[in-house]
């Protein structure tokens, strides 16, 4: 039986208290990363419940779970070297193409300064537990395989959560259950169907 966003969320929720998941324990050595892959069509109700989800885990572990939101990362990225005007010019003047991959460029995805990769080391605490949200929202600027392998180094001592609108199967990733990403094979898909 199939079961819904909603009873996986709630799945989830359990998932995160058992103490393996914590401790990474029965990985075979494998950084704790994890991918919450979900109907792309329930976005609103995995956006609701998230900060739920936040709250109740660290009431009851009694530990901190940080969520970075991909394109909050992105737009604070642009906002504060005062590029929003200058994106908006470029993509009226050259269209969206061309915005799109001076995008790419100025964070300099993927590579040994990636700007969210570098935002996100600064900013998380190795004791807490990391939620990566807005990855629908960010797309096609940030692409999740990517942005995984950069942070494999990074986050080391606890465990990950990717949020993932599409499909997370046999190490293949679908955003938006249409837009086939590269294979990607260090996650563990936390709750099956």
């Amino acid at each position: 039986m199939v079961q819904t966003t909603a009873q996986r969320l709630n799945m989830l929720q359990d998932k995160l208290l058992a103490a393996q998941f914590v401790h990474g324990t029965g990985l075979g050595n494998e950084v704790g990363f994890y991918i919450f892959d979900y109907a792309p069509q329930d976005e609103l109700l995995v956006r609701a419940r998230i900060p739920e989800i936040q709250q109740y885990t660290e009431k009851q572990l009694q530990i901190k779970v940080q969520n970075f939101d991909l394109f909050t990362i992105v737009l604070q990225f642009f906002e504060a070297r005062g590029y929003m005007e200058k994106n908006f010019q470029m993509e009226a003047k050259r269209g969206s193409a061309i915005l799109f991959e001076r995008m790419q460029k100025a964070l300099k995805l993927a590579t040994n300064r990636d700007e969210l990769v570098g935002y996100i080391a600064a900013h998380y605490d190795p004791n807490a537990l990391i939620f990566l949200t807005g990855v629908g929202k960010a797309y096609p600027i940030v692409r999740s395989h990517n942005l995984l392998n950069s942070l494999q180094p990074v986050i080391t001592q606890m465990p990950l959560v990717l949020f993932y609108p599409g499909t997370y199967s046999y190490n293949k990733l679908k955003l938006f259950d249409e837009l086939s990403d590269d294979h990607y094979y260090r996650a563990f898909r936390i709750v099956g169907d």
